[in-house]
């Protein structure tokens, strides 16, 4: 407390002249901050407004795009052979465009099976009697009579019937064109029909205009593929065309569609509001009315340099400066895509203004550290310069203390030793109280010698492997309570546990632990328990005692120099838990209060897992 007091003026001074130039320093830095802000923002408004110029100009381009696609979109939806593939048709919740059909599940082929049952000549089955589709069956067996009978007016006739027939209902594609391939066949088989008549029937429909009522049998099994499984939708393509070639009529296109794989449902979200790029940025999606969303194919990278090119030729952009469009992993609007601008001029007045403000912070930084130095030096000049004294008196008194109170007893105990020995039984204690007082001396030597060879780093650890249940035996073995106090020790999970460490440093650091539980106690007997476990990659050996416990002011300081625990009589130098930390500290380790009580204290050490060799 005393030296404390003179210092308290020299700190006082001391801190107010710190205080306001580290205050002046402080208002410096914010006038740097405050530049470099301003140089930034600058810079990020340039990007900023030809980021927008750039986002700008691609709206209008993609718009445009899908603006002149208008008729192909129309085009596409009538005719299944015209191309789809850089189109894309959202109407509701169905994808029009490109088109998307998928077989029917299953493996049955129930097209090929009723057109086999006309071939044969047989009904078909599970008609409703009266109903368009029997009629249309009847038809086609009147037709397939008449050609067993060659009756040529007959065919004609029932022919017209069936196209009358099909003009005034429309059946199911799955009944529909198995059916009127059947009859081709026949006629086919019969007589080449005329050629007009295939033509309409096969490729071109019978009306005014693509997607007529009556439609040709290429477009209707291609627009209806969904409708029919795998087998049979394999099975009737191959017909017609069979049908095309032999009429002379156009069929490389529908074969060449037949046999193209589906397309599949391009992933988008269930809503969209704006234009949005989806599926990585391959497709640009736009409201087209309020029910339909439509959209084109895009390739950022081209359209990237394109609008490089485009801003370039305006004088937007200088010759090494280029517009950058992020990858898109996930549906992103084009209102909130982030367009890059890579100017390099740009970057180099922005880091232009960051070495500014880094040389000049620097300067800031560099003078405030001097000062704290400057301070903090001359507060442990002068801290040292009493504490030094007042450890040096403190040691001195302490270890005179413990070296003399043991040579004085073991003067006075061989005194008495050699004039009663001869005529008292009793004196024969005298030797056994003689050894344990000089081990004491002796611990307490090595303690001190060890501590300093530790805290001078002199001390560098001799790895070997280190057996813990039989050093914990030796250990327990010598340990002597004050008093003639019995001590209890309990071993648990440290049996077949081997430590790569320098044993006598472990045995110094077991040793300390047991005598402070021995020495700090004031219960008989003292138990004193060692408890190994594993935790995570650590080994942690728990160390408990009963004894009076670290009071909690006390626990943050225990493991420094010289350190005591206030208001205990036990003897000792305040060295034993720093030189436990220190040896913990050259291992890789750590030691902890786990927890401390009136009731015991708990010391946690905690083993790295380079150190465990072996586990029980």
């Amino acid at each position: 407390m005393a030296s404390m007091r003179r210092l308290l003026p020299f700190a006082l001074s001391l801190g107010v002249g710190l205080l306001i130039l580290l205050w002046g320093l402080v208002m410096l830095e914010r006038i740097v901050i405050d530049e470099r802000e301003q140089a930034h923002a600058s810079i990020d408004e340039q990007r900023t407004t030809l980021a927008e110029h750039a986002r700008r100009t691609l709206e209008l381009r993609l718009q445009a795009k899908i603006h002149g696609r208008g008729e192909d979109y129309d085009r596409a939806l009538a005719d299944p052979f015209a191309s789809d593939e850089d189109l894309l048709l959202i109407d509701g919740d169905r994808q029009r465009l490109p088109r998307v059909s998928q077989p029917a599940p299953g493996e049955q082929t129930p097209a090929k099976a009723l057109y086999q049952r006309l071939r044969r000549r047989e009904r078909p089955e599970d008609l409703e009697r009266g109903s368009p589709p029997m009629r249309r069956s009847e038809l086609a067996l009147e037709l397939f009579d008449a050609i067993d009978r060659q009756q040529r007016a007959e065919i004609a006739s029932t022919m017209r019937a069936i196209l009358q027939h099909r003009t005034r209902f429309v059946l199911d594609s799955g009944f529909d064109l198995p059916l009127m391939v059947a009859v081709l066949d026949e006629l086919a088989a019969f007589s080449p029909p005329a050629p007009e008549l295939m033509d309409g029937l096969l490729r071109h429909g019978f009306g005014e205009a693509p997607g007529a009522r009556l439609e040709s049998l290429q477009h209707l099994l291609l627009k209806r593929r969904g409708r029919f499984s795998t087998g049979d939708f394999e099975f009737l393509s191959e017909r017609i065309a069979a049908l095309s070639r032999g009429a002379s009529v156009d069929f490389k296109d529908f074969e060449h569609a037949a046999e193209a794989p589906t397309g599949t449902p391009i992933p988008r979200p269930a809503e969209i509001q704006d234009a949005t790029f989806i599926d990585e940025g391959r497709w640009y999606l736009a409201p087209h009315s309020s029910s339909q969303l439509r959209g084109v194919s895009v390739a950022l990278g081209p359209l990237t340099q394109s609008l490089s090119d485009e801003m370039h030729h305006r004088g937007l952009l200088r010759e090494e400066d280029r517009v950058s469009l992020p990858a898109l992993p996930r549906p992103t609007t084009l209102a909130s895509m982030p367009i890059e601008i890579d100017a390099p001029r740009l970057s180099r007045a922005r880091r232009e203004a960051d070495d500014r403000f880094w040389l000049k912070t620097a300067f800031v930084v560099g003078t405030g550290l001097l000062v704290l130095i400057i301070a903090v030096l001359a507060m442990l000049l002068q801290r040292r310069r009493h504490r030094f004294v007042e450890l040096k008196s403190d040691f001195v008194a302490t270890v005179s203390h413990e070296l003399r109170t043991p040579l004085a007893s073991v003067r006075l105990m061989a005194e008495t030793l050699e004039r009663r020995t001869k005529d008292l039984p009793a004196a024969k204690d005298y030797p056994a109280r003689i050894i344990r007082d000089i081990d004491g001396l002796s611990f307490l030597v090595e303690n001190i010698l060890s501590f300093n060879r530790l805290d001078k780093g002199r001390w560098q650890p001799r790895l070997t492997e280190v057996a813990l249940g039989p050093l914990l035996d030796e250990i327990l073995d010598d340990l002597d309570a004050p008093g003639g106090r019995s001590v209890h020790p309990q071993l648990e999970g440290v049996r077949g546990v081997v430590l790569r460490a320098d044993r006598e440093l472990m045995a110094l650091l077991l040793r300390n632990l047991a005598i402070n539980a021995c020495t700090y106690n004031e219960r008989d007997p003292i138990t004193l328990r060692f408890e190994g476990r594993r935790e995570g990659s650590r080994f942690r050996l728990r160390v408990h005692d009963n004894g009076v416990g670290i009071p909690a002011a006390e626990q943050g300081r225990i493991f420094e120099d010289f350190r005591r625990v206030a208001g205990t009589r036990a003897r000792g130098s305040g060295l034993g838990l720093s030189i436990c930390r220190k040896t913990m500290d050259a291992h890789g380790g750590r030691i902890t209060i786990g927890s401390s009580t009136p009731q015991g204290t708990r010391f946690d050490l905690d083993f790295p897992a380079t150190m465990v060799v072996a586990e029980p």
